[in-house]
This record gives structure tokens, C-alpha cells and sequence, in this order.
């Protein structure tokens, strides 16, 4: 596992400009172009909320510097991130999907007494102890190596003032 501080979000630039005047990213609909893409299999698709996406995989121990979500990337501490969630998340797992080399995995952060319907076909993971994305302390997080790329769902407004923004090769 790698040692991670920050999940990133790709957007287009027509985007960063909206997200950054309003400073926050805010949940949209999940409505991905394939099949592989959905957080749960599309007969679900009604039950899954409006969420934000992040990644937290690294790319040979760095930030990847392409993705076939855009361009601007804003980078957020993870632990800013939970104590936005009110500091007590559960993490759930929903679908996996396995393109050429690589595996998704979908996760998706619940604040604690929070509930979606999505939940009842997603796996809940222990946050302390598990594979994939791993609390170690207060601003200390494992996540899983590549060919795993570990994607997170947030279906709650999220602040990003503090976050990092920069321009990748696309």
C-alpha cells in the first residue's frame, strides 16, 4: 500500500471555474457513459445518490499526471475531508471492475448515522483494517497499489478552500 495524504478530483476547466467561485464541489448525478463506470451495477442506479468523485491511487508513488476526466485537478486533504464529514465516517464498497490491467474499486464515505439505499448492495469495510483505503492516524491513509485504482464517492457538499489546484498533460 501506498501512503497517502490527499484524494484528487479531475475536472474540465469550464468547471474549476465554477467549483472555485462557489468553493465547493457539489454531488451530481451519477450517470457514467459505461457500464464498467457505475458505483453499483445500473440496475441500482436509482437507489445511488448524487455524489463527488476523488481518486486516492498514486502512479509509481505520485499523482498521476493524465486522466480521462479533464484537465484541473484540485487536491484535498483527506483529513480536511473528514472533518468536514464530521470526523466519524463509515466507508462502504460497491462495485469493482477489472478494464485491461486495471481495477476500480469504488468506495464511498458515509458520515456515521447517514443513510442511502444504495448501502443495502454495497459491502461496509473497516476503515482501520482493510485492503483497499486505510485510516492509520488522524492525517495518515494507506491506499491500495496499482492496478488498483481506489475511486471515492461523497455524497455530501464538499469545501475545497483549502485544496491545491493544478493543470495535468491530459
Amino acid at each position: 500500500m501506498d501512503k497517502v495524504q490527499k484524494f484528487y478530483h479531475v475536472t474540465l476547466p469550464f468547471f474549476k471555474t465554477k467549483i472555485t467561485n462557489g468553493h465547493k464541489l457539489i454531488p451530481q448525478i451519477h450517470n457514467p457513459s459505461q457500464e464498467w463506470m457505475w458505483l453499483l451495477d445500473s440496475k441500482y442506479k436509482n437507489k445511488i445518490p448524487k455524489l463527488v468523485w476523488f481518486c486516492a491511487t498514486l502512479y509509481n508513488g505520485d499523482l498521476p499526471n493524465i486522466s480521462p476526466y479533464g484537465k484541473e485537478r484540485v487536491r484535498l486533504p483527506i483529513d480536511k475531508l473528514l472533518r468536514q464529514l464530521g470526523g466519524k465516517v463509515n466507508v462502504y464498497r460497491g462495485k469493482d471492475a477489472q478494464v485491461n490491467t486495471n481495477k476500480y474499486i469504488r468506495l464511498m464515505l458515509v458520515k456515521e448515522g447517514d443513510y442511502f439505499d444504495c448501502l443495502e448492495h454495497m459491502e461496509k469495510l473497516n476503515f482501520e483494517d482493510n485492503d483497499l483505503l486505510k485510516f492509520i492516524s488522524d492525517s495518515e491513509f494507506e491506499v491500495a497499489k496499482r492496478p488498483n485504482w481506489v475511486e471515492i464517492a461523497c455524497p455530501y457538499e464538499v469545501d475545497v478552500t483549502e485544496g491545491e489546484w493544478d493543470t495535468l498533460n491530459k
